[in-house]
């Protein structure tokens, strides 16, 4: 009797059954997903990309045929769209929010917005004949998206020739994936161009771009915490960071509104998350806004990291010679993709009363 009301039920809302594996997806994802370099997490990526590979595989080959489930898989056979929707919005919830920790720059979160948004579509719309072209996109955007970044995790730094590392093995695993095909679409493989080959090379060459346009997030670094301050000391217990902010602008980074006076020095308090056994240079640049030019470059000071701390690498960039004005501090990778910013505005203080110092230890 209560299978009878299941199949009721499905029969009734089998038409939301992709939105729903696509938000139980996501939900599942956001409670379970730890840091980027565990094991685990990577596994579970591997394992679910081959799933998902296999379900597209077939889904593939009975647009030539049709296709009978294994006795194994009879009584589960007809839900397989229900996991291959789960499975790739597991997976490009992912990387989603890996994207996230990752992006300030404005085209980058352009390009998380982007994702959300052709998720969103492809969940609550249907694309006829091109549903298959579809899942074959999604999951090229999934595979690429894994090999970035664990290319650069396992080759401890970020750049260039860790990402196109990984764009070839992502063509290679496709090239090997036709080859497996090919055999078992029974004399049509035009159809292997048009709904793998051409929607596979269009992601990478969409990603490749976006890559070099600086729009992709530098997965796996992320800013976890960026603050102005008047002093910073290192102890044992930690950075020991002074600051003036009044108590009621609890929401701000030490001192983004910094009251100078002659003698003080800016200091700009970062945490770089970067996976384990990574070692790579940053850059920390100091641009003054100016009405008529823009943001204009001040320094760029060399920030060196080393992974494997939760809470992020801690480092410390000064700047003495400074003006009244506003002024914004970005970490940036050496070929200028942005992980982080902070923006504040340096005032004279002309006060000549004694102003109340904050320490908080990081």
């Amino acid at each position: 009797m209560a299978l009878v009301r299941l199949k009721l039920l499905y029969e009734k809302y089998v038409r939301w059954i992709p939105a729903a594996s696509f938000l139980l997806g996501f939900l599942f994802d956001a409670l379970m997903l730890s840091r980027i370099d565990d094991l685990n997490v990577i596994l579970q990526q591997a394992i679910y990309l081959l799933i998902a590979a296999v379900l597209v595989g077939v889904e593939l080959i009975g647009e030539s045929r049709e296709v009978h489930a294994p006795r194994v898989l009879k009584k589960v056979w007809k839900y397989r769209e229900f996991f291959l929707h789960f499975l790739l919005g597991t997976l490009l919830n992912s990387y989603a929010i890996f994207y996230f920790k990752s992006a300030s720059a404005f085209t980058s979160l352009f390009f998380i917005a982007l994702l959300i948004v052709l998720l969103t579509l492809n969940e609550f719309s249907r694309f006829g004949k091109s549903q298959t072209q579809v899942h074959v996109a999604f999951l090229s955007l999934c595979l690429i998206s894994f090999l970035a970044y664990l290319a650069q995790t396992l080759m401890g730094f970020i750049g260039t020739v860790p990402f196109l590392t990984a764009v070839l093995a992502g063509v290679g695993v496709f090239f090997g994936y036709y080859a497996v095909l090919k055999p078992r679409m029974l004399g049509r493989p035009r159809l292997l161009k048009t709904h793998l080959l051409y929607p596979h090379a269009a992601i990478q060459i969409v990603f490749v771009f976006l890559y070099f346009i600086n729009a992709i997030p530098p997965v796996p670094l992320s800013v976890k915490y960026m603050g102005i301050y008047h002093a910073v000391a290192k102890t044992e217990a930690g950075f020991e960071l002074t600051y003036t902010r009044p108590a009621w602008k609890f929401w701000q980074h030490g001192d983004e509104t910094f009251l100078a006076r002659p003698g003080d020095v800016i200091h700009c308090y970062v945490q770089v998350f970067s996976p384990a056994r990574f070692k790579d240079q940053l850059q920390v640049r100091w641009l003054l806004w100016d009405e008529k030019r823009g943001w204009l470059p001040s320094d760029a000071i060399p920030l060196p990291v080393q992974g494997g701390r939760e809470e992020g690498y801690r480092a410390v960039t000064s700047k003495s010679n400074f003006q009244p004005g506003i002024w914004r501090v970005k970490v940036e990778t050496m070929d200028r993709q942005e992980v982080g910013r902070i923006g504040f505005e340096v005032v004279h203080d002309a006060s000549v009363d004694e102003r109340a110092v904050h320490t908080v230890i990081r």
